[in-house]
C-alpha cells in the first residue's frame, strides 16, 4: 500500500516538514489492487465510487467525494489509499499517545457528537484515556481496534458516534455500530473480555433561553430543517428530534437568546482569548467548519495561526469575530465547505452571505482587508493551506500599510 508519510501542507494552519505542491487529491483507487468487488460502491454516500460498464473496473470521481473514509475502512483487498488518518498515521499517533497520556483507554469520537473530550469523558464515565477525535467513526477500520487493542497495548475502547440519523456522512454511524459488535464477538472469542469496545451515540442541540426571546423570527427563517416553531405570542419552540445542530440559528438570533450545545458562546468567547494569547504577530485566526478541511494527527500549529472548528461555517457569529478583533487578532478567515458540499443543508451559504454584509461594515473603517472568507474542500488536502498563505501573504502587506 502506498502511504503519504511525506505529502504534507505547504503552509497554512500547521507547519509541517516537507511540501505540498502538486495537487493532490486526498483519496486514490490503486486499480492494481482493486478486485472490483462494488464493496466501495455500496457503502459510498455520495455515489463518488462506480463500476464502469465498459471497463467493468471501479472508477472514482474525486468530484463528488467527501473523503468520509468509509470505502478507505471496508475495502476488503486495501485497494484504496487516503491521505488522512490511515493506518499508518493512526498507529503512529496512538503509539505515541500511549506514551504521552499513560493510558490503556482509548476514546474516538466524532467531530460531530462532541467539540469537547471533556464532555466525551463525562458520557462514558472515565478521566484519564487517549483521545482521538476524527470527522467519522466510520472511517476507523477493523484493522486500527485490532492493532490498538492486540499490539498497543490497549485494553478498552470507547467510541462516540453521531445519532444515526444525523450523521454527517449518512452512514458512517450505521456502519461503526456493526463494526463493533462484529469486532466485540471476536475479541471475545480470542479472550480478550466481553465488550471491550463500547459504543454511544450524541448529537449536539440547540438550546433556548425562553425569557431572552423577542419572537422576531429570525430562528424560524434560517432553520434549513423547519425544527423551529413560532406561535403567537409565545417564545420559540424547537422540535429536537428535527435540530441537526448545524448552529446557524444561534448565530444569526439578535437576541442572544440560543445557544448550541458543546459550542455555547461563552465557550468560544473564551476559547478566543485563550488562542490570542498564544499567538505571534501578525496573529491569524481560522474559524472553519470542521467538514471543510482536516487537522493531521502529527502535525504542530505555526506561532502565529490558530484554529476554532465549528459543527458548520453556519455558526460563525459575526459578534466573536469582532471579538477576535478587539482581542487584538490581525486578521480573522472563514473557511466553509463549497455549497454543494455542505453537510448541513444552508450553512455555508448563510455563513458567505454574513460575512460578506460584515466585510462591508468592516471596509467601512478599514478593516475589510482582514476578514477573509473562502471554500475549501478536504477532497485536495492543499487548498485550506494555499488560502491561508495567500491570506497571510495580504495581511502582511496590509498591516505594514497600515
Amino acid at each position: 500500500m502506498q502511504q503519504h508519510p511525506s505529502i504534507t501542507y505547504e503552509d497554512g494552519g500547521k507547519a509541517i516538514k516537507g511540501e505540498l505542491v502538486e495537487p493532490t487529491a486526498a483519496v486514490k483507487l490503486n486499480e492494481s489492487y482493486c478486485a472490483s468487488c462494488s464493496l466501495c460502491a455500496s457503502l459510498c454516500p455520495f455515489e463518488a465510487i462506480k463500476r464502469d460498464p465498459e471497463t467493468r473496473k471501479m472508477i472514482l470521481e474525486i468530484e463528488k467525494c467527501q473523503v468520509c473514509g468509509i470505502c478507505y475502512s471496508s475495502c476488503p483487498a486495501k485497494a484504496i489509499d487516503i491521505f488522512y488518518y490511515d493506518l499508518a498515521s493512526l498507529t503512529r499517533y496512538l503509539e505515541s499517545a500511549r506514551q504521552e497520556y499513560n493510558s490503556d483507554t482509548l476514546v474516538i469520537a466524532c467531530k460531530g457528537s462532541s467539540p469537547d473530550f471533556n464532555a466525551v469523558a463525562n458520557l462514558f464515565g472515565v478521566s484519564k484515556f487517549v483521545p482521538l477525535s476524527v470527522p467519522c467513526v466510520g472511517r476507523i477500520s477493523g484493522d486500527v481496534f485490532l492493532k490498538a487493542i492486540a499490539s498497543l497495548g490497549i485494553n478498552k475502547i470507547y467510541v462516540l458516534a453521531c445519532d444515526e440519523n444525523y450523521c454527517r456522512f449518512e452512514r458512517g454511524s450505521a456502519l461503526t455500530g456493526r463494526r463493533v459488535t462484529v469486532l466485540n464477538l471476536l475479541l471475545e472469542q480470542l479472550g480478550f473480555g466481553k465488550d471491550v469496545i463500547v459504543l454511544k451515540r450524541n448529537s449536539p442541540k440547540v438550546k433556548a433561553d425562553r425569557d431572552k426571546c423577542i419572537r422576531c423570527g429570525s430562528c424560524v427563517f434560517y432553520c434549513p430543517y423547519e425544527a423551529v416553531k413560532l406561535d403567537g405570542t409565545e417564545p420559540a419552540s424547537f422540535d429536537l428530534e428535527l435540530c441537526h445542530g448545524c448552529g446557524i440559528c444561534v448565530a444569526m438570533c439578535p437576541a442572544m437568546a440560543l445557544e448550541l450545545e458543546g459550542w455555547e458562546r461563552e465557550y468560544i468567547s473564551a476559547l478566543i482569548s485563550r488562542l490570542c494569547s498564544q499567538m505571534e504577530q501578525p496573529k491569524i485566526l481560522v474559524f472553519r467548519c470542521q467538514w471543510s478541511t482536516f487537522s493531521l494527527l502529527d502535525s504542530d500549529l505555526e506561532p502565529n495561526v490558530r484554529l476554532i472548528d465549528l459543527p458548520c461555517a453556519g455558526r460563525v457569529d459575526t459578534f466573536h469575530i469582532l471579538e477576535s478583533f478587539a482581542q487584538g487578532v490581525d486578521g480573522v478567515m472563514v473557511a466553509a465547505c463549497p455549497e454543494e458540499d455542505c453537510k448541513l443543508k444552508d450553512g455555508s451559504r448563510e455563513a458567505y452571505h454574513s460575512i460578506l454584509a460584515l466585510k462591508g461594515k468592516l471596509d467601512q473603517v478599514g478593516l475589510g482587508e482582514r476578514l477573509h472568507f473562502c471554500f475549501v474542500a478536504p477532497r485536495y488536502p492543499q487548498n485550506f493551506a494555499q488560502e491561508l498563505r495567500r491570506f497571510k501573504e495580504k495581511l502582511e502587506i496590509t498591516t505594514k500599510g497600515g
